[in-house]
């Protein structure tokens, strides 16, 4: 499996990162797959991203801009970040710090606390801000960190004091952002937007490449979320790699990855991956924010993007907002888009909006277990384009063992890749459940255009059998977003005694529509791409679609919620973005179903 070419190739891609000592081992294949990478290695992720000859050489220029809730710009030279950095890193720096939780969205305060842990090779772990008190316990009894940093209130400071009490997690410091009133030597304050500091001669220590860089928690289907780690050496080069590569990304790039700081997007390509490439990124607390119109125009201008990344469920958003109107800029060269697959219509308008002629769109295709892309179209595709795919897998990496029906496949990964995580801090059980025969298992089904180009059709675990048909949720969902009308939608399967599997369908609308004429035509869409064994069940139209603080519709949640509306235990909500749209899908599905 493993040949001199690849281990060629990775190697060469591996020279793109400032060692402090270069590997001589590509990789080192283990049993247990926790494959060791550029073993003998050593780096400081944060001298990549903060102290290079070539960051030095522009410590002027922009780093990090970032724009709050209030819709307020603030900007950071590659010195100023620098400098705050490793402030902040003396400050946490203890040989008793092991692991630290960072509470924050994307600001100044989540790029700092996160770079600094990197400086002293502290693993850390960024979790939402708005994550309610019992979500917050269980990654704290999973991670059991020796600081927190946190934007948080009083109200939150208290959260954090009962938890860490009630587990007997006494020694834990908390930082705070804020000034806090109250008392305690375990709270502290730091100022994160400190004007001047001391000048001082800065040492970044050197660390193995496999040593554990960040752990990132995301929810299963069911019990405790999961806590996906990376390394430190293979991680920054797989970033790197990938945002050369898919995006073009450079020391001239002015990046917008609208992601939280809490999603694998705002590490890979908001923090690490740009500016480890001297890039300008810019964090957004809010990524609804660009839902102004306004506000979008004058980011793109005045901050002269030039590439745009967005969560799918944004862009579909922005298509209601803006509609057919342009916004053509000369410094945009590069769009994308994360969270999810992109229909083919909803790609269609953006590149239409965007741009001025046809250029590919960056649909990303990776997970929080891969820390970057696996497949997605490339920045200087010229030829075939088109949209409603994910491009192709770097490096050669599908292979299945399965073939479907209608020639659809389970995506495994054959080859091993330098960003794919390195444990589960969940434990050996759930890290085993990624893996069959070695390769690495995406619970996804896809199939293949005519140019080789990968669709996705949803999860394996989303698959509706109907009378032995196999139809993936994904595809159900893009067929039924050619009407124009519905704006959203999210199909499920649901057990029937008799013929196995049913579907049901849930929809949100761009503009008020007869019903009947919307069911008529959406059973007619999927009637004429699949037959008539795709005839929906049932169609509920609601107000919102539930979903996670990444954008993902949750259609486990909406399964669970059909098949039992009085139903108190739904799982792991710890990530739903708006808890308050259970009680009106449950009220709407009694009434109707």
């Amino acid at each position: 499996m493993i040949n001199k070419e690849f281990k060629k190739f990775w190697m060469n891609v591996s020279k793109n990162t400032n060692w402090d000592k270069d590997p001589s081992i590509c990789i080192e294949l283990k049993k247990s797959n926790k494959n060791l990478w550029y073993k003998d290695g050593k780096l400081n992720v944060a001298k990549n991203c903060l102290y290079t000859n070539e960051h030095i050489k522009l410590k002027n220029k922009l780093a990090i801009i970032t724009i709050n809730n209030e819709e307020k710009i603030k900007k950071y030279s590659y010195k100023q970040l620098n400098d705050l950095t490793c402030d902040f890193s003396k400050f946490i720096s203890n040989k008793k710090t092991k692991n630290v939780l960072i509470h924050s969205s994307a600001s100044i305060v989540s790029a700092v606390s996160m770079l600094a842990c990197a400086k002293e090779g502290i693993h850390f772990s960024v979790i939402f801000e708005d994550l309610e008190k019992d979500a917050i316990e269980v990654r704290i009894k999973i991670l059991k960190p020796d600081v927190i940093i946190t934007r948080g209130d009083k109200n939150k400071i208290e959260d954090f004091n009962q938890i860490l009490k009630k587990n007997n997690l006494n020694k834990t410091q908390i930082i705070t952002s804020k000034k806090i009133n109250i008392k305690s030597s375990k709270i502290s304050h730091y100022n994160f937007y400190k004007k001047k500091l001391v000048p001082q001669k800065y040492e970044f220590k050197s660390f193995f490449s496999n040593r554990p860089l960040f752990s990132l928690f995301t929810s299963g289907s069911t019990g405790e979320p999961k806590g996906i780690t990376h390394s430190s050496g293979g991680y920054l080069v797989y970033s790197k790699h990938t945002c050369q590569k898919q995006f073009g990304m450079s020391k001239n790039s002015v990046v917008l990855t609208a992601s939280d700081a809490g999603w694998i997007n705002g590490h890979t390509y908001a923090l690490f991956g740009p500016l480890s490439l001297c890039s300008t990124t810019v964090l957004l607390e809010k990524p609804t924010l660009i839902m102004n119109l306004l506000l979008l125009k004058k980011i793109l201008k005045n901050l002269k993007i030039s590439i745009l990344y967005l969560p799918v469920t944004l862009i579909r958003m922005l298509r209601i907002v803006i509609g057919e109107k342009k916004i053509k800029l000369s410094t945009l060269k590069t769009i994308g888009s994360m969270g999810e697959p992109l229909a083919e219509d909803v790609g269609q308008w953006y590149s239409k909006v965007f741009f001025k002629r046809k250029k590919p769109i960056i649909n990303t295709y990776f997970q929080t277990e891969t820390s970057g892309i696996i497949a997605s179209p490339v920045h200087n595709q010229k030829k075939n384009i088109s949209y409603g795919h994910v491009g192709k897998f770097i490096n050669k990496y599908i292979v299945s063992d399965k073939i479907l029906n209608n020639n659809k496949i389970e995506i495994n990964l054959k080859y091993p890749w330098p960003g794919c995580m390195i444990n589960c801090l969940n434990g050996k059980k759930i890290w085993n459940k990624y893996w069959h025969k070695n390769k690495f298992k995406l619970f996804d089904i896809a199939s293949l255009n005519k140019f080789k180009e990968i669709i996705i059709h949803g999860r394996s675990d989303d698959v509706i059998n109907i009378r032995g048909h196999r139809l993936g949720s994904g595809e159900v969902e893009s067929i039924i977003l050619k009407n124009h009308s519905v704006s959203e939608v999210s199909a499920i399967g649901v057990e029937d005694s008799i013929i196995g599997n049913e579907l049901i369908v849930f929809c949100t609308l761009r503009n008020k529509l007869n019903k009947n004429k919307l069911f008529e035509n959406i059973n007619k869409l999927l009637l004429n791409n699949f037959g008539t064994y795709a005839i929906p069940k049932k169609i509920f139209i609601l107000d919102k679609l539930p979903k996670t603080k990444s954008g993902k519709i949750m259609r486990r949640l909406l399964r669970k919620i059909y098949m039992n509306p009085s139903n108190q235990n739904l799982g792991d909500l710890s990530t739903l973005l708006e808890k308050d749209i259970i009680k009106s899908i449950t009220h709407k599905i009694i009434k109707e179903k």
